[in-house]
């Protein structure tokens, strides 16, 4: 049994949204105590966590880290299928590389889980999961095996369809794909226990989705939704939860025009649920961090932000019970920063995944499994 001590460090609480002076207790994987000012079990290591933050560790709710290599070509990109191939029945767990160096920077950046989906050019995507961002094995990583299922709607799917067989695919063809398979998901799954997320960015295409969950008597949790201020149908309900940005991205496809960050704002004053996500790599997972700040400068409040990044996006994924917050009992998932973690100038300085070490600034090889 190990035990370990953070000792008199600025401690975040989700409930009240502020840093409070505590010492934390981890034993083996998880948090044991959250004890007040500099109380010290015996024999226990001690971290002196003096001048420094200490938050869950952020959680990128739409990623393809492990999927799509850093730095490798064709042949480290396994984040999506051939058309004729029934996606659905595929798991995202099988393709996905535990010693892809954008693990590495997920941990220095203080990203400690991420929802692994099928790639923008997948219509219909396979089973999602849930890991963490350090482990020698997929099944070490795992946090939820099989959480949902993705489905992808616009300008992505259109051009690699069109890559791959030379014919023309309408936004009514790939709708046409999604009901296809939501029907044959019906004959061996209750849907409305399913988790099914969409991605899609024009205002139309949102139109669609709520048309087809009307149809099927479905949620769809949306991923991006970047036109969603267009929407002026008062039929329309606000959508359970929204996985948005990234906003931090080229603006290199008709779609994304009217990219703004001010979206954030929108949702919060629309008090539509909502978490953050880099789509790595169409945005690195680095830049976690910077989409919650772009929040905050948008005038969202910082606590909104900070559980966006932990316990609602844990909640959101089914995960809760794990990891996502500073309580006992949880999963020791863990960074301390060595400023406010929302601020640009602030870094992860020490990062934990089930009370394991897995990252310290300046170690030359980051993340040590």
């Amino acid at each position: 049994m190990t035990q370990t001590a953070i000792t008199n460090i600025n401690t975040y609480s989700s409930e009240s949204g502020s840093f409070s002076k505590k010492t934390l207790i981890i034993k083996d994987e998880k948090i044991d105590a959250i004890l007040p000012g500099n109380h010290i079990p015996n024999h226990t290591t001690v971290i002196n966590g003096s001048d420094l933050f200490l938050t869950p560790g952020f959680i990128d709710t739409c990623s393809q880290i492990g999927l799509t290599e850093k730095g490798i070509r064709w042949e480290g990109n396994d984040s999506t299928e051939p058309d004729e191939i029934k996606s659905e029945k595929l798991h995202v767990l099988d393709g996905i590389y535990p010693f892809d160096k954008a693990f590495n920077d997920a941990v220095s950046s203080g990203v400690t889980a991420a929802h692994i989906v099928s790639s923008a050019e997948s219509i219909v995507g396979a089973r999602t999961a849930v890991i963490h961002t350090n482990g020698p094995t997929v099944e070490d990583m795992v946090l939820h095996k099989k959480l949902g299922y993705s489905y992808s709607m616009g300008d992505v799917p259109k051009k690699t369809f069109w890559e791959r067989t030379r014919t023309p695919l309408t936004r009514m063809g790939i709708a046409h794909k999604i009901r296809r398979s939501l029907t044959d998901l019906q004959k061996e799954k209750n849907l409305k226990e399913e988790l099914l997320f969409i991605r899609c960015h024009r205002a139309d295409d949102i139109a669609t989705a709520y048309r087809i969950a009307e149809e099927f008597g479905i949620d769809f949790v949306f991923i991006h939704a970047t036109e969603y201020r267009k929407l002026r149908n008062p039929i329309l309900n606000y959508p359970k939860t929204i996985v948005a940005g990234p906003y931090f991205q080229p603006i290199e496809r008709a779609e994304l025009k009217t990219l703004d960050p001010a979206d954030y704002y929108f949702f919060h004053k629309q008090a539509i649920n909502y978490t953050f996500s880099t789509d790595h790599p169409t945005n690195s997972v680095t830049h976690l961090q910077l989409e919650g700040s772009l929040a905050v400068k948008n005038g969202v409040p910082e606590q909104q932000v900070l559980n966006a990044l932990t316990k609602d996006a844990a909640k959101l994924l089914n995960i809760e019970h794990k990891t996502g917050d500073i309580q006992k009992g949880l999963f020791a998932d863990l960074v301390l920063w060595n400023g406010h973690p929302l601020s640009l100038t602030s870094r992860a300085v020490r990062t934990f995944i089930k009370g394991k070490e897995v990252y310290r600034e300046g170690e030359k090889n980051a993340s040590y499994i």
